[in-house]
């Protein structure tokens, strides 16, 4: 099938609630992309909304940690968006293959979700939804933070906050406990979401369980880890996860300054990383010398 008489697809990824996602080509350009669709019998007026609101939301971020977008429209067959292809894994597949991560892993994936978190906290953005099936691995070991579509830009007439008509915004796992039980979102509560999923990566364990519409935290295992967080991570991870927000680190900034350190001597990750040197890691080794 081609949509728009330019995207032809090739291979579906993912099929959820509201439509598809599929890996196709731009024809025109010959450029391998990603195109999101509506399923024709879900386009409501909230909905053709919410899908523009996302387009929109995404075309604002210009990141190497959030994808491009190429392209948004409509066409006999619905409402499509297209995007940047992403070669990877989930966050969610690495963890299902390695149950959990080396410090060192955890840290470079937290540090880089925190730099795209940076660039969207910048502009007032909050994610909203921030989990591991929302972020992708690339095969060069660069993080990709993905699905925009409950993110909130809290005072803007153009990006006005989604509400519970399609559901209840986020997931419920990864929550701060003010916006599950309150409803607020703001940057402290994107970073309690950093902080399940870093300690998810350190332990094997999802931080949070469910019962009766009750959130309940886990502490961290009394048995060793593999890999022992030092003191000075553990101290963050459970700085995150405060429950009150005055409390937590205040900035992505300070986090991705608090877990760079402990990027050192990454181990292989088999099945997942690629580890022949990129043009990407030349481009940012330039990049972190500048300072001002």
């Amino acid at each position: 099938m081609v949509v728009a008489q330019r995207y032809e697809l090739r291979r579906l990824i993912g099929r959820g609630g509201m439509g598809e996602l599929w890996e196709g080509v731009d024809v025109r350009l010959n450029r391998q992309v990603a195109l999101k669709r509506v399923r024709k019998d879900r386009i409501t007026e909230e909905f053709v909304r919410r899908f523009k609101r996302e387009a929109r939301i995404m075309a604002l971020l210009r990141h190497p940690g959030v994808p491009v977008v190429y392209d948004f429209g409509e066409d006999e067959h619905g409402l499509f968006l297209v995007m940047e292809f992403i070669d990877g894994w989930t966050l969610t597949d690495v963890l299902d293959a390695h149950d959990r991560l080396p410090v060192a892993w955890t840290a470079l994936i937290g540090a880089q979700l925190c730099a795209a978190l940076a660039a969207a906290h910048d502009h007032s953005l909050v994610h909203r939804d921030l989990k591991p099936g929302n972020l992708m691995l690339r095969r060069d070991a660069t993080l990709v933070l993905l699905d925009f579509g409950v993110a909130a830009v809290p005072g803007s007439p153009e990006f006005s906050v989604i509400t519970g008509t399609l559901g209840a915004p986020g997931t419920d796992r990864y929550m701060a406990p003010e916006q599950a039980y309150g409803g607020k979102t703001n940057a402290l509560t994107d970073l309690y979401s950093v902080g399940c999923i870093l300690y998810e990566m350190l332990t094997g364990q999802v931080f949070h369980t469910t019962t009766g519409g009750r959130l309940f935290p886990t502490p961290y295992p009394t048995a060793p880890l593999e890999t022992s967080a030092p003191r000075e991570l553990d101290a963050l991870v459970t700085a995150l996860l405060d429950e009150d927000p005055d409390r937590r680190p205040q900035r992505a900034n300070e986090v991705f300054h608090r877990l760079l350190p402990f990027v050192q001597k990454l181990p292989p990750l088999p099945g997942v990383i690629d580890r022949a040197p990129r043009p990407i890691h030349l481009y940012a080794g330039a990049v972190s010398r500048i300072s001002w």
